[in-house]
């Protein structure tokens, strides 16, 4: 394959494809916020989605009020575009609702033996059909995330029936009851209802109880509260002020950490940093102090935007770190005088040589290997991530460089070089490698640095060829820019893949599912509207106006 060919055949890829956590379209590169938007026709579906662990575990968190945290590792689960939330991966096998059915009789068991619980679940102890009512509209309706249909009010009063026949008492027999609707497919699962599922054609709003639930399992990985299945119960929420009213409370409420927590975490790398496999005895420094600090940091960064306003076309640039005092160390900066291992403290235009999401330790360490830094993965990592560029897949037969030996005291740019020497591989590479190699001044666990461990200095002037996302090219060095040239912050923000990036991300998660082309007519809508002129195009407003739109609020039946 000669070099123009493999260029022209990389950039083709490159300028026209859409990564979604994975998944590539052939939609247009770009989202113009001044052009025209397409008239959006299919807002696609979503399959049954069943909890996953952290789900499920801040479900029953919220709506029983119980300690007991009974999802972990060994439950079934799985990853598709980046994300563990994605309807695609998420099933159940007999082992797994066998843990699903003997949580259910634990959790039961803590609520029962705990009289302020027991008192919400039961709240009345008469033992006839207007208590067991009460019961199962209260209930039922904070379990099922709806009210329970008729048939269903019959099927879980025989339940409770059943236990009486048995020689249960009233309390018991209730326990029993209980334990069946946390047993439930209608409460494992969310489950949305088309009227003709064999439709594929015509689309239809979701119900206000279903979308309270789209809303609460997207900013808060649980169910809804009783605020929003109030506004569900009266069909408000689907009005969109009422929506518009809704994100700004749930945002506030710390229950929107664990949206930090899981996009972010899974997004971003944060999960990534502190099981970092750092070779001891080549970064003797990292340890799970400095890691978890490193890692805390990331969300406390990522939460800055979420929260504050700011606009989010400051992401690559802003000045703020968020230090514990082994951390201050590593950046070289002075250690707050309020700062402590659990405590981090919010520090803002240090003159520590770096700035932004790329100067952050915890991105730099979780976008290295073990031995080195890696100007290919930490550049891929910002193509992929926060310009959702899907590069080519390298060409079959080219050796990694740990397979030629180790390579944690030389030169990387150097031999990176000599790596790229295929002329299949110098394409596809001149297209990211150059935003890793900016920032060759940190090393594996991000701590600055002027030299290569063998002596050679590092130069982090680097360019980008000319392509759609850079009609001109660009130079430009380091994280902040030297010499008159821009940075890479500079570089990744100038891309217009960046400010509709975590558009297409958020609506991946949000939905639990990858995204399609029929998708992309919404997510011009939200940019038109995100990146308006005049306004501020902060995270709030982007959850706004992605819940707002009818992919969000709306679905169709089909396989």
């Amino acid at each position: 394959m000669s070099l123009s060919l493999s260029a022209a055949a990389c950039t083709g890829v490159i300028d026209g494809a859409s990564d979604s956590g994975g998944s590539r379209s052939t939609g247009p590169s770009t989202i113009d916020p001044g052009q025209a938007a397409a008239a959006p026709v299919d807002p696609g579906r979503v399959e049954m989605h069943r909890l996953n662990s952290n789900e499920y575990n801040a479900t029953v968190t919220d709506i029983l009020g119980t300690t007991y945290q009974p999802a972990d590792g060994n439950w079934r689960g799985g990853e598709l575009g980046g994300f563990d939330n994605m309807a695609a991966v998420l099933g159940v096998d007999g082992d797994q609702y066998q843990r699903y059915f003997d949580a259910a009789e634990k959790l039961v068991e803590e609520v029962f033996k705990t009289e302020a619980l027991r008192d919400q679940v039961m709240p009345c102890t008469t033992p006839d059909e207007a208590c067991l009512t009460q019961i199962l509209t209260k209930t039922g309706t904070r379990i099922f995330r709806r009210p329970l249909t008729g048939d269903e009010l019959v099927t879980y009063k025989k339940v409770y029936e059943a236990g009486k026949t048995a020689g249960d008492d009233h309390a018991t027999s209730v326990k029993t009851m209980v334990r069946a609707l946390l047993s439930s497919a209608e409460f494992l699962y969310r489950i949305e209802f088309d009227e003709k599922p064999d439709d594929a054609t015509t689309k239809h709003p979701v119900t206000s109880y279903e979308l309270a639930s789209r809303l609460s399992y997207f900013l808060w990985s649980s169910a809804p509260d009783d605020q929003l299945l109030t506004a569900a119960s009266d069909d408000s929420l689907l009005r969109t002020d009422v929506l518009s009213r809704a994100v700004d409370s749930m945002l506030q409420s710390t229950k929107s950490d664990r949206f930090t927590q899981s996009f972010a975490g899974q997004w971003l790398g944060a999960r990534r940093v502190l099981p970092h496999p750092a070779a001891p005895d080549v970064y003797p420094n990292w340890n799970p102090q400095l890691a978890d600090a490193a890692a805390q940091e990331l969300y406390l960064y990522f939460d800055e935007f979420l929260r504050s306003g700011r606009s989010w076309l400051d992401f690559m640039s802003a000045d703020i770190n968020f230090v514990s005092p082994v951390l201050a160390q590593a950046y070289g900066m002075p250690v707050p005088a309020d700062a402590t291992a659990s405590h981090l403290v919010r520090v803002e235009n240090v003159a520590d040589g770096r700035r932004g999401f790329a100067g952050l330790i915890g991105f730099l360490a979780m976008s290295s290997p073990d031995r080195r830094s890696a100007p290919t993965l930490r550049g891929k990592w910002l193509l992929l991530n926060l310009m959702c560029t899907h590069p080519p897949d390298p060409p079959p037969g080219v050796p990694e460089l740990e397979k030629q030996g180790d390579t944690s005291q030389l030169n990387v740019r150097q031999v990176l070089e000599e790596h790229r020497a295929n002329p299949g591989c110098a394409a596809c590479h001149s297209l990211f490698d150059p935003f890793g190699l900016a920032l060759e001044q940190y090393d594996g666990v991000g701590q600055f640095r002027a030299t290569y461990p063998n002596g050679s200095p590092i130069d982090p002037k680097t360019e980008l060829p000319k392509s759609a996302a850079y009609p001109e090219g660009l130079e430009f060095a380091g994280i902040e820019g030297q010499d008159g040239l821009p940075g890479v912050a500079d570089a990744v923000t100038r891309n217009p893949r960046f400010a509709t990036c975590v558009s297409e991300k958020m609506l991946s998660y949000g939905l639990g599912r990858l995204l399609t082309d029929s998708d992309r007519p919404y997510l011009e809508l939200v940019a038109k509207d995100w990146l308006a002129e005049g306004e501020t195009p902060h995270l709030g407003r982007l959850v706004k106006a992605l819940v707002s739109t009818e992919v969000f609020r709306s679905r169709r039946g089909g396989a």
